[in-house]
């Protein structure tokens, strides 16, 4: 009877639990404070030294600035085999719509390394990155290789192995984790500006490969092949394995104190709200033992032979997330799931679309993905001054405003109201010509790659500090379901460029519509809960 009493209890409990853990994490950064104003206390002999404070405000400066870096590279591998997929995938002697498969190998591959990563970095930060590196270079170099083996395979385990070393939940988890919760949007600002830096310049570096084609030979790898087509994973190569040995060599492990800030917030938010102080310190005092729960659990009922199984242990653990998982945590992990699936596929689908609606080469491809790309910086940096004197939640408003009307441009009303023909219905007004696609797209992608840095930031703030300082944390929920969501773009778009390649530009565009009005309504729905 105990035992199922043990059960029921742990079900019933939600909010309990939550103050029972958040309060365990009051006991800690209290234990950790005292613990350090003691051993100050025991050094007031050596008086503090300022040059140390600054020369460790600069290299904590500095290792930021590489993880922002990293993200940058990591975007402008992402988007520096866009322009010439198609063109890749012909050479293997396959159909344009399989360059969906080239483009999101790495997303679906980045899902399941970025699991591993946040486990990894509950206790470092400087191993996971040192293997991120070693995985990116790898795979670009096996990228390169599958052009002259002329093997789709190889291709596909290149860009996979490159999704395996994604950083970015390292580094959304880094800015989280180290940075002070005033100035969190400004960093996660810098982060979406990396991201559009990387975008706009993976373009820009497919263009000038474009026009190179020689060969030469190598000790051990043997004959190189530079094009067009190989050049983006031979670049990528060599820009990670440098970024790998920069990293080696100066990176260092942070103070967590933006964890710490967000977990005396909290605690100031349950003294104030929930509990009173008897409340707190009876919470406590139960807290403090809840590591031992299953086995003190045990011992007071071993005349009675009752055990905590795995199971029940797992229901427990289970229990506890689901509680911390909020309604304002669910909502952004939504949100950047579906910008996710619509921005990838506008960016995406633009060489399978603008080659067979336009005619468009490579260079007029990556021209556009680099105009747009540096169109989206002022625009990043824009919001992150504006976020000192607004809310997030209305930042967020207006920019998946500005977003869906860039998708109701790129819809070709014209295929619903008349017959469509092979060119287009380009003699039609209503058509969606190139300029009103350029127009329509850079609305799309500007405003949804700002937006991505806002909603980031306002996961970080929002999700419980029990979360946060554990592998479930803002950086790794972020990632998985932006990642997820490009993931899903990438495959939506080679089943619609396998079903009807005519029509495949309402067929991805129309859904991704609805899509970004059912955010615009969740976030006006929801508005009052989207705040920390």
């Amino acid at each position: 009877a105990s035992h199922q009493f043990f059960l029921m209890d742990l079900q019933n409990n939600d909010k309990e639990s939550v103050n029972l853990w958040t309060t365990l994490d009051e006991n800690h950064l209290e234990q950790k404070q005292d613990e350090n104003k003691t051993s100050s206390e025991e050094r007031t002999a050596v008086p503090p030294d300022p040059q140390n404070d600054d020369v460790h405000s600069i290299r904590d400066t500095f290792c930021l600035a590489l993880n922002i870096l990293g993200c940058f590279f990591y975007m402008m591998n992402y988007y520096i085999v866009h322009s010439s997929s198609v063109q890749f995938v012909n050479s293997l002697g396959l159909s344009d719509a399989m360059s969906g498969l080239i483009i999101g190998a790495m997303p679906w591959a980045a899902m399941f390394s970025s699991f591993v990563f946040s486990f990894w970095s509950n206790t470092c930060y400087r191993a996971p990155l040192l293997t991120s590196g070693a995985f990116l270079t790898a795979g670009n170099v096996l990228y390169a290789s599958a052009y002259r083996s002329q093997s789709f395979g190889m291709a596909l385990m290149g860009r996979f192995l490159t999704g395996l070393g994604g950083p970015k939940s390292l580094n959304r988890r880094y800015i989280a984790d180290t940075t002070p919760l005033a100035k969190r949007t400004v960093v996660n600002a810098f982060f979406g500006v990396a991201t559009a830096m990387g975008s706009a310049l993976g373009p820009a570096i497919a263009i000038a490969l474009d026009e190179a084609d020689f060969q030469f030979e190598l000790p051990i790898y043997g004959n190189v092949i530079l094009n067009g087509m190989t050049g983006p994973g031979y670049v990528m190569g060599i820009l990670w394995l440098l970024y790998t040995i920069i990293l080696a060599i100066s990176f260092a492990e942070p103070d967590r104190v933006g964890l710490d800030e967000q977990r005396a917030k909290e605690l100031a938010q349950l003294k104030s709200n929930d509990c009173a102080d008897d409340d707190i310190e009876n919470l406590a005092n139960f807290a403090s033992d809840s590591s031992n729960l299953e086995t003190n659990y045990y011992n007071e009922n071993i005349n009675d032979e009752v055990q905590i199984t795995e199971h029940e242990k797992c229901l427990g653990k289970m229990h506890h997330v689901r509680a911390d998982i909020t309604p304002a945590v669910q909502i952004c992990m939504f949100l950047l799931f579906s910008k996710m699936f619509t921005v990838e596929s506008v960016i995406s689908a633009a060489p399978m679309i603008t080659k067979n609606r336009y005619g468009w080469s490579v260079q007029k491809i990556g021209a556009l993905g680099t105009i747009v790309g540096c169109v989206t910086i002022p625009i990043s940096m824009f919001i992150g001054y504006i976020s000192r004197y607004r809310e997030d939640r209305l930042i967020m408003l207006g920019l998946m405003t500005i977003a869906a009307f860039g998708m109701g441009f790129l819809i070709d009303v014209t295929d619903f109201i008349g017959s469509p023909t092979d060119t287009y219905n380009e003699d039609k007004v209503l058509a969606v010509g190139p300029w009103r696609y350029t127009l329509g797209y850079s609305l799309v992608v500007c405003s949804v790659q700002a937006f991505d840095g806002v909603a980031g930031s306002v996961l970080s703030k929002v999700i419980p500090t029990s979360l946060a300082s554990g592998t479930l944390n803002s950086g790794l929920l972020a990632t998985t379901v932006g990642t997820f969501g490009r993931a899903c773009g990438d495959a939506f778009i080679t089943i619609v460029g396998l079903v009807d390649l005519r029509h495949v530009l309402n067929m991805l565009f129309v859904p991704s519509f609805l899509i970004l009005a059912l955010d615009l309504a969740l976030i006006w729905w929801n508005y009052g809960i989207l705040y920390a």
